[in-house]
């Protein structure tokens, strides 16, 4: 299974740097892949094409590694870095860089997004961790958060009078316009988010027994609950920098790899990423070559795929 996602993925590769408006023969295609084509094909697939693919693989990665460790950790199927509001930090960073309110290097951009997210990582870790919230509750106070973060960056793009294509995009979750400056500050983060939550992955699996079994069976339910909501809010946060509000990703591709490979947290934890790697891959060439010359976002896309599955997941899995 992971193999066939990987072929997937090269030929999502392939269709994202040869197609569009300008499409690319394989000849002049294979010379630009290895710095030997002319001018106009070097900067079609190396600054225009590439990095928006890039892009779409990180952001993907992110979202679904992180509605994973949300949903396993909390023991709730619902849990999504958008819909428990980890996203919503980082949303409201974003919307202040739009209105011009905060700056907008992309490092610093980055690293305010990212610590946003702990923010409402922090939150949810307090509720999640107290006795009596039930995963509906849960959901309730994600939801909340989620909208009162929403509601103040909606209000710093009203009161700004900012209602430019970006702030649309950043709104319905596009990858139009990356390049490699938005690409390369999101890596190192990706790269924490995953390393932090791999030392945690066996403890996670326990934890679906309930606090007390995992805590006789010295598995630290509130230190490893901790570390995964942290790490989601690591890879929420950059998913928002990267491409704005994407929804269903995170939390529709765990269940999706739950499906497809098991219950094993080691196992699905990979399956995510390729997952969700290559669910907004796709999502975004859809997104860019189905209404060409114009786009739409991703996030539409993703919508309009995800509701349906969704629900249709929704009726196969069991949850206990």
């Amino acid at each position: 299974m992971a193999a066939a996602l990987c072929l997937l993925l090269v030929i999502g590769v392939f269709v994202g740097i040869s197609m569009g408006p300008a499409e690319l023969d394989f000849s002049r295609l294979l010379s630009a892949v290895t710095g030997q084509g002319d001018d106009a094909a070097m900067t079609l697939v190396w600054d225009l094409r590439l990095p928006r693919v890039v892009a779409a693989l990180v952001a993907g990665a992110c979202l679904g590694v992180a509605g994973f460790l949300l949903q396993t950790s909390t023991r709730n199927p619902l849990g999504d870095p958008q819909l428990f509001g980890l996203g919503g930090g980082a949303a409201v960073v974003q919307a202040l860089a739009i209105a011009g309110i905060v700056g907008r290097g992309t490092w610093g951009l980055y690293t305010l997004s990212v610590i946003a997210s702990l923010v409402g990582a922090a939150i949810i870790t307090f509720f999640a961790s107290r006795r009596g919230v039930s995963a509906a509750r849960l959901a309730l106070i994600g939801v909340s958060l989620s909208a009162l973060t929403a509601a103040i960056g909606t209000g710093a793009l009203a009161g700004a009078r900012v209602f430019s294509q970006q702030s649309l995009n950043f709104v319905g979750g596009s990858l139009a316009n990356r390049g490699w400056p938005d690409v390369m500050p999101a890596l190192p983060f990706l790269g924490l988010g995953l390393v932090a939550a791999v030392p945690v992955l066996r403890n996670l699996s326990v934890l679906a027994l309930g606090d007390q079994v995992a805590a006789n069976l010295g598995a630290e339910p509130g230190r490893t609950r901790a570390v995964a909501v942290a790490s989601s809010g690591i890879l929420g946060g950059t998913a928002v920098a990267i491409a704005g509000m994407v929804g269903f990703v995170g939390l529709l591709v765990p269940h999706v790899a739950r499906l497809l490979v098991g219950h094993d947290v080691r196992t699905s934890f990979i399956m995510s990423v390729l997952l969700g790697a290559a669910v907004l891959l796709f999502a975004d060439q859809v997104s860019r070559l189905a209404f060409m010359p114009s786009e739409v976002p991703a996030g539409m896309i993703t919508a309009l795929l995800g509701a349906p599955l969704m629900i249709y997941v929704a009726r196969r899995v069991q949850w206990n």
